[in-house]
């Protein structure tokens, strides 16, 4: 795939999350596509194949915390290596419960490319940074499940 292509889908991917668009976001993962976030609140989390990164896209576009800020732009910088775009999303918006505007590094990717789509996606989401500017760290916290052991 070309790098004029991938910043194409950047581009898109963009304003896919801007929009809450889900469903355009994840059209542009190939069928057995990874989508990754190692540093999930409760364990990172891999998704395997086109189907699970639907479900979990699904969920976040019904989840009420999501609801709780107002995007009003996503902005994106790419650096590109033979097999890894390196994508740092901004976000600008504000926050619906505090009513306070907000400028900040929202995420970091680490995206692969197939021939027509994301064959892996590697996600680094600021979420204590979102969950701050939502006024949510309270609820964030509250979803965290204690370490278990053996």
């Amino acid at each position: 795939m070309t790098e004029i292509k991938k910043n194409q889908i950047i581009t898109e991917l963009a304003e896919a999350l801007q929009n809450s668009d889900y469903i355009k976001f994840v059209s542009y993962f190939e069928e057995n596509a990874i989508f990754e976030i190692p540093f999930g609140i409760n364990d990172g989390t891999i998704l395997k194949g086109l189907a699970e990164i639907k479900k979990h896209f699904e969920s976040i576009a019904s989840n009420p915390l999501s609801k709780l800020i107002h995007i009003e732009e996503i902005m994106t910088k790419s650096y590109h290596s033979n097999e890894v775009t390196t994508v740092e999303y901004f976000t600008k918006g504000r926050s619906v419960k505090a009513g306070g505007v907000f400028h900040i590094q929202s995420s970091i990717a680490l995206i692969r490319f197939g021939e027509s789509g994301i064959v892996h996606y590697k996600d680094f989401p600021n979420t204590i940074g979102i969950a701050k500017k939502a006024g949510a760290l309270d609820q964030l916290a509250a979803s965290w499940k204690p370490d278990q052991k053996d």
